[in-house]
């Protein structure tokens, strides 16, 4: 059971036992019903109207302006319910804020900076210990950029997870030397667009670049960029090139085919297994300025999907 369910509970228990208290001890009972009577201005003071994220508690507004004035009977009994009803109002909200306020943080965790030194699955398994995150995570928009001696300009990546039974969403940037982890919980409109998009196997990806190196994978280059795929189709062109890794070793796999018609050429979508990487090596034009040159698209054998 999530935390803000065991404060939910407890919060229940008290409210029902004030609002009892509120009976026996304020309450006239010749009134008829006055016990649900009781119970409805409780629920009335906690009824809400919500405008995007704005919660506004327009319960109480309408025991003020509408109830309150007509009272005569039961006056305090009834004004003490409705305002429990408030209070279990803003009780929940600040349950709610501090359940965020508890998950919600920005973490560090030591990273390696050379990707032909470090061995990438324990650098996820690094993150997500540091999430303590249930089972593997989902990752988005991966993005590593290096240079020809393997230092890293840039690694982060967007992942999902659960943590306590709750969605929870980070984001993995590196910066001087370390993994910085911003973590939010999901709500359920950011879980319904993004994850569509995530890679659900992350580990599938690390190890492939772990068993042979990733300086084994790139060609001669300036730069590099490699990034996570988990669609069943790509487009190769005249500049790509196709490639295998296997437990044994990485081999090219095809020449990419290029129709001619006209003298144009027409790129032509192959379908291969879901999972595979793609490298883009860059060369340096001056002044600053990098030109995407080739890719590789690296096919990750299905013997290494366990």
């Amino acid at each position: 059971m999530q935390l803000e369910s065991y404060l939910a509970w407890g919060m229940s228990v008290v409210f029902l036992i004030s609002l009892i208290l509120i009976y026996l001890k304020k309450a006239d009972h010749e009134e008829p019903n006055i016990g649900w009577k009781l119970i409805g201005y409780f629920f009335l003071g906690t009824f809400t109207f919500r405008i995007e994220s704005l919660v506004l508690p327009i319960g109480i507004a309408i025991f003020l302006l509408f109830f309150l004035p007509k009272l005569i009977v039961n006056k305090d009994a009834k004004k003490w319910a409705a305002s429990l009803g408030v209070l279990s109002f803003i009780s929940s909200i600040i349950v709610s804020h501090s359940v965020a306020a508890f998950y919600e943080e920005v973490l560090q965790v030591k990273a390696g900076t050379n990707v032909y030194e470090m061995n990438f699955y324990n650098e996820y398994e690094k993150v997500k210990k540091a999430l303590h995150a249930e089972g593997e995570l989902a990752i988005n928009n991966l993005e590593i950029n290096f240079n020809s001696d393997g230092e890293v300009w840039q690694f982060n990546y967007e992942t999902s997870y659960y943590r306590d039974g709750r969605d929870m969403n980070a984001w993995i940037t590196m910066h001087d030397g370390n993994y910085q982890i911003s973590t939010h919980v999901m709500d359920e409109e950011l879980e319904m667009v993004n994850r569509e998009n995530f890679i659900s196997s992350p580990s599938i990806y690390f190890k492939a670049l772990d068993l042979h190196g990733l300086k084994n994978m790139v060609p001669k280059g300036d730069s590099y960029y490699v990034s996570f795929t988990n669609s069943d189709a790509i487009q190769p062109d005249k500049n790509s090139s196709l490639w295998n890794i296997e437990r044994a070793g990485i081999t090219e796999k095809t020449a990419v085919a290029v129709t001619a018609e006209d003298n144009t050429e027409t790129e032509e979508e192959t379908e291969f297994e879901a999972y595979h990487i793609s490298i883009n090596t860059m060369n340096a034009m001056g002044a600053g300025a990098y030109q995407s040159d080739q890719v590789r698209y690296f096919i990750i054998s299905p013997e290494l999907f366990n």
